[in-house]
């Protein structure tokens, strides 16, 4: 038998253990990261937006799609986003002819802004997991009180 404070309902029923089907994660993880491509080719046609009014900010408009992703959909999604950006940033800003070298500053470039963009990943996944494992023990903590408050005081 499980007590409440162990997953159990309060009587002599088990708790029922949810199994995730992988068709289901799968498909989700596409979804993500379809998204999150979508996302960023948006971005990078902001970018070009901006640079027909003169405003050279390429990478700056490509770190809110891969924090936003970071903080949905975990690090890996985090860093599809990075390397998606990373990518774009290539392809369609550093390049003039397409997918070529690039020179050594604009590569010292796209290098710290891969750098820049783990370290992000790293914080808000950590910031992520540090607030998931507090919501699990305020719930510990809730049913915990809320069973100390059901028991019936001794005269």
């Amino acid at each position: 038998m499980l007590s409440p404070l162990e997953g159990g309902q309060g009587d002599d029923t088990p708790a029922q253990a949810t199994v995730a089907e992988p068709a289901g994660v799968l498909s989700g993880a596409v979804s993500q990261i379809s998204v999150t491509a979508f996302v960023v080719i948006l971005s990078a046609g902001i970018a070009r937006l901006f640079e027909f009014f003169d405003v050279r900010t390429a990478y700056l408009v490509f770190l809110p799609v891969i924090t936003g992703a970071c903080a949905i959909g975990g690090v890996f999604l985090g860093m599809c986003a990075a390397g998606l950006s990373a990518l774009a940033l290539w392809c369609l800003f550093l390049s003039p002819d397409g997918f070529t070298a690039p020179g050594r500053a604009d590569l010292a470039h796209l290098c710290v802004f891969v750098i820049v963009a783990c370290f992000g990943c790293w914080v808000i996944d950590g910031l992520r997991r540090t607030r998931e494992e507090l919501s699990r023990d305020n719930a510990f903590l809730g049913r915990k009180i809320a069973l100390l408050l059901r028991r019936k005081k001794i005269p």
